[in-house]
């Protein structure tokens, strides 16, 4: 299944100019699902970059400001974009020039990957 899953994954990074990595983690910012290019620099898969996202939206939360759907960070030559899909977190790496609003729509394009995801977590 997970081989199916990251070859979608590549499809969609392939007709998404500028997208250079896909990651899907658990809370603890554990990738669970990756698939990135050469360009994209290690800090921004590790477990605790990944993590903060998970705590950030926990703290925006706590401050009233709601639930938070999504992240968006740069970091050296990428942007991020988190996504907030309990219990996972979408991370979608791109560069800086790419349309962030091209981004924020792959959430959607995703979603019947991350539901895979969520499912198979639940049923472990």
């Amino acid at each position: 299944m997970a081989e199916e899953l990251k070859r979608s994954i590549q499809e969609i990074m392939k007709t998404t100019p500028g997208v250079r990595g896909i990651v899907i983690a658990d809370r603890d910012g554990v990738p669970i699902i990756r698939v990135n290019d050469e360009t994209v620099p290690e800090t921004v898969m590790r477990p605790g970059f990944l993590s903060s996202v998970g705590f950030a939206t926990e703290q925006s939360s706590k401050l009233g400001y709601g639930v938070t759907n999504h992240i968006i960070s740069i970091h050296e030559r990428h942007q991020i974009v988190h996504f907030n899909i309990p219990p996972l977190i979408l991370s979608v790496i791109a560069d800086t020039e790419c349309n962030t609003g091209i981004l924020l729509t792959l959430r959607n394009e995703l979603s019947d990957i991350t539901d895979a995801v969520r499912t198979a977590i639940q049923v472990a």
